[in-house]
């Protein structure tokens, strides 16, 4: 700027305008290079995230695996709990309590989907891919939104049946049929249900504890209801995870 004043100070118009193209020549160019570089590190930051998605799509499958078990062990103890409805009252009535308690069950924490929620609220979902990818991450991310309203979901039957079940008889039902808490290599905490459980409770005790659950009208409907969500539900978990492996693959695919 001094040798501009100094210019304008001697009329050299010609020397004026030299430096000023200079100068603006210089503010654009360094203009240029911040936002090549701020492009480059946008670029590098997307790779990041279409990492971490990835490794979210696995930590998606491995817990959808676990629902699919899980759900599954709590489909059998339905179906179990209506096949005894429909037989004698004195049959086994200590495992028709099991089985009706453990359907009661439910997964109540969400899939991940942390990373995908970080990309968004970072405004960085432009550098993660073109657009097909993009499109198809979010569409994935739009499916597991509705799926997770449908595993949120906890039938009436289980405020029916454990208001119904005596506490003492629930402390029996997890000694007999603990669930316990399982930590995988990654930190992921889940539960597990025991299999082949048996009852131990008295036999007179789970007599009558098992008539007074024959007798709660309507459980027949919300046991059926039970078994349709988790059907339901089972078969979704499986889907989501289906998509979860081909959203794998594109993400590969735009890494090569």
């Amino acid at each position: 700027m001094g040798r501009i004043r100094k210019q304008i100070g001697h009329q050299n118009w010609f020397g004026v305008s030299v430096d000023l193209v200079i100068l603006i020549l210089g503010v654009f160019l360094g203009i240029q290079v911040s936002n090549w570089n701020q492009d480059r590190l946008d670029r590098a930051q997307g790779k990041e995230y279409r990492d971490q998605l990835y490794l979210d799509l696995e930590a998606n499958q491995r817990d959808l695996a676990f629902r699919v078990h899980y759900d599954g062990q709590l489909l059998a103890h339905a179906e179990a709990a209506l096949a005894a409805l429909d037989g004698p009252a004195a049959d086994r009535p200590g495992d028709f309590i099991i089985s009706a308690y453990e359907a009661s069950n439910h997964i109540p924490q969400p899939v991940r989907r942390s990373t995908y929620d970080e990309v968004q609220a970072s405004g960085m979902a432009n550098f993660i891919g073109d657009r097909m990818l993009k499109e198809h991450i979010a569409n994935y991310y739009v499916g597991m939104a509705t799926m997770q309203r449908l595993f949120d979901n906890v039938p009436a039957y289980r405020d029916i049946i454990r208001s119904a079940l005596p506490y003492e008889v629930q402390t029996q039902v997890l000694k007999d049929c603990p669930e316990v808490l399982e930590t995988d290599e990654y930190g992921s905490v889940t539960p597990k249900l025991a299999d082949n459980c048996r009852s131990t409770l008295d036999s007179l005790l789970a007599q009558r504890v098992a008539a007074q659950l024959r007798a709660i009208p309507n459980l027949r409907q919300a046991l059926n209801a039970v078994a349709v969500d988790l059907n339901q539900k089972i078969w979704n978990e499986r889907k989501l995870s289906e998509e979860a492996e081909r959203l794998k693959q594109q993400i590969r695919a735009a890494a090569q």
